[in-house]
């Protein structure tokens, strides 16, 4: 189809988009609408426009008349997206017609250009409008169809400015951010910057530093972030919404478990942190209820104080809390006595793992090596430019597994380098001691992998680094061989106090990937053994039922379900159980092999439920018991100890909001 002229009235515009145009007098963009009325309309503020001029054109703001032969010419039609509504231009086909005026056309069938290619307007036809038709609208140009519109500024060159390559990309939501609207209407980017504060534990001045408002205005430069003050009271409320939602949710709980920890800086105020650990189905949740200051020199009983206020404030009885994990400390121990009794408290595994590693390389042989080899391996590492959690600083904030790690690095690289540092015989000693420190720092790496690891794993890896450290080496050096009994013995005597734990020792016996294996001591096994019998027994008195019934679905029936409850019984059947030894689900549950070891333990109960209802029902009262007091890698890596560095610098500024919100899964924060 031919391309439509379009009204006289364009030659004044420059047309934007779809429902915009730009007057070329007054650079006001006005609204379209799919037709002329408001250009109409607004032309009428410029009494000097004759629209009935044909020979008058507009030359950068100027109006002014056209020097060209009197003949009608129609300029070449630019192609335009969406279809013209203008009805003018049958009219203005049917007066030239009619007048017999000349319309000249290319060889493709376009209308030439004429010699004013450069003047600015992209108006491409005449259309004759009647006097009386202008002069019966009294219509007005209203406020809203004016858009206020900067006056243009030179681009530069292109050659100049590398950046008009770049292809826009519009920034999502934009167009709905009123920048002097309420707080309401910028919430949602609000949310984004108190997410990234309380995530990553920055201090809320953070928002009025530079380089951040330079990388705001980078990426959304219409965008004006909250102050400190604003950023706190969005904090505070979002704190107070989660604290109530996380007291519902411990509500629904039957049971869960807590972890205490205490931290004292030198240079800054002591804090407690308490965090609570349970189970959803088969989710294992770790919450930090409180993070709050002590006193410089508090007691145990101000320890219990604190405990009680946070255990009020999200309505959590203490008949619901099993027991309490802490680091090995007297005052730590006193507390958990006086809050909940001596049989409730869980010593840190990790702690305890810790505190004997720094015990070995504090002895003069491996502190001697550590200290010749200490700046070649720093220098090294810097040439390599790996990533540097072996350096001297981490000597002095007690990261006993960076010397470790600083022999380690030397050996790979005594390779390469002649001379050595270290003699021949060294190295052998040096690669030796490694041998015999290797399962202990393997073991605490392997704590690392879950920010509190369960419990029921500390007496099987207890285990295993005995009887590891027990075989004996062929030509083994002296001094290797007397710190591998010294680590044994250490072991020894913390693995007895471990093993009498009785939340320790239930953990262990029902997570399906251990049961009774990790114990040296045949009689506690017993003991503990008939102690489920007894419970199951008072269970069964009760009257209450233990079995796992599922829900009647006649819509939705499961085979591997009716194949699992087959299994069972046929499994019986194999084994010759029968009358009142068909019903003892502990014999027959520890009877059974040991499952996957990389398995879940909830999702292993998953499938003994239905054969092992009470266990079932005691293992979900043990499992969420945590090993650790506080995340492993903040004992152990130097990543944990900047970590520890932002909590005391936010705790000596009072963000103690911000340390409860760090830990709030991302799906609750609703970005």
């Amino acid at each position: 189809m031919p391309t439509m002229s379009r009204s006289k009235i364009w030659k004044f515009y420059d047309k934007l988009d779809r429902n915009s145009a730009q007057c070329q007098l007054c650079e006001k963009v006005i609204k379209t609408c799919g037709n002329t009325s408001n250009l109409m309309k607004h032309m009428k503020t410029h009494p000097q426009i004759d629209l009935f001029d044909d020979d008058t054109v507009v030359e950068r703001g100027i109006y002014k008349r056209r020097e060209q032969d009197d003949k009608l010419r129609f300029r070449k039609v630019l192609p335009i997206k969406e279809e013209s509504s203008d009805f003018h231009c049958e009219l203005l086909l049917k007066a030239a017609k009619d007048a017999g005026s000349i319309i000249e056309q290319d060889d493709q069938g376009m209308t030439k250009a004429a010699a004013e290619d450069h003047i600015s307007m992209q108006s491409v036809g005449y259309a004759w409008v009647p006097p009386e038709t202008t002069d019966s609208r009294t219509e007005t140009v209203g406020g809203e169809d004016i858009i206020e519109f900067e006056p243009k500024e030179e681009l530069e060159e292109p050659e100049k400015n590398p950046l008009h390559q770049i292809q826009a990309v519009p920034f999502a939501g934009l167009d709905n951010l009123k920048m002097d609207g309420p707080l309401s209407s910028r919430s949602s980017f609000h949310q984004d910057v108190a997410f990234f504060v309380c995530r990553d534990r920055q201090p809320l001045q953070i928002v009025q530093g530079e380089g951040f408002k330079h990388l705001l205005k980078v990426l959304c430069p219409i965008y004006e972030p909250p102050s400190a003050a604003e950023l706190e009271a969005i904090i505070n409320r979002e704190s107070e919404m989660r604290r109530s939602k996380l007291r519902q949710q411990l509500a629904a709980i039957p049971t869960l478990s807590l972890s205490c920890s205490v931290h004292t800086k030198a240079e800054s105020q002591s804090w407690m942190e308490l965090v609570a650990h349970f189970h959803e189905g088969r989710q294992r949740i770790s919450r930090t209820l409180s993070v709050m200051r002590v006193p410089d020199l508090f007691t145990s009983n101000e320890i219990v104080e604190h405990m009680e206020q946070v255990c009020q404030r999200f309505d959590i009885p203490k008949s619901k809390i099993c027991c309490v994990t802490t680091r090995s400390s007297q005052l730590l121990e006193d507390a958990v006595t006086t809050f909940l009794g001596a049989s409730h408290h869980v010593p840190c595994f990790a702690d305890h793992l810790n505190s004997l590693l720094e015990a070995v390389v504090q002895r003069p042989e491996i502190r001697d090596l550590r200290d010749r080899v200490r700046p070649y391996v720093q220098s090294t590492v810097e040439m390599d430019g790996h990533s540097l959690q072996i350096n001297p600083q981490l000597n002095s904030i007690h990261r006993p597994i960076s010397t470790y790690d600083m022999l380690d690095l030397y050996l790979k690289h005594t390779l390469v380098q002649d001379p050595l540092l270290l003699s021949r015989a060294e190295v052998d000693l040096c690669q030796q001691l490694l041998d015999v420190l290797r399962p202990l720092t393997s073991s605490m790496r392997e704590l690392t992998r879950a920010p509190y690891p369960a419990a029921s794993t500390a007496l099987p890896i207890a285990q295993t680094l005995i009887n590891e450290l027990k075989q004996e080496k062929s030509a083994e050096h002296k001094v290797a061989r007397e710190l591998r009994l010294f680590i044994v013995q250490q072991l020894e005597e913390n693995f007895e106090s471990m093993e009498r734990n009785l939340h320790l020792a239930m953990a262990s016996l029902l997570d399906p990937r251990f049961r009774n294996i990790p114990f040296q001591s045949g009689a506690l096994v017993a003991q503990y053994m008939t102690q489920l019998y007894d419970m199951m027994q008072a269970h069964l008195d009760s009257g209450e039922s233990a079995a796992v019934k599922d829900p009647e679905d006649r819509d939705h029936y499961d085979i591997w379900a009716a194949f699992k409850s087959f299994s069972h019984e046929k499994q019986r059947l194999v084994n010759g159980s029968s009358g009142a030894d068909a019903d003892d689900e502990i014999s027959r549950y520890f009877c059974a092999g040991m499952s996957t070891l990389r398995a879940d333990p909830f999702e292993l109960w998953e499938e003994l439920a239905k054969a092992h209802p009470f266990l079932h029902s005691e293992a979900q009262r043990y499992l969420h018991i945590p090993a650790t007091a506080e995340p492993a890698d903040r004992l152990f890596t130097a990543d944990g100890a900047a970590v520890t560095a932002q909590y005391a610098a936010l705790i000596e500024n009072n963000m103690e909001n911000v340390l409860f919100m760090a830990d709030v899964p991302t799906k609750e924060w609703q970005l």
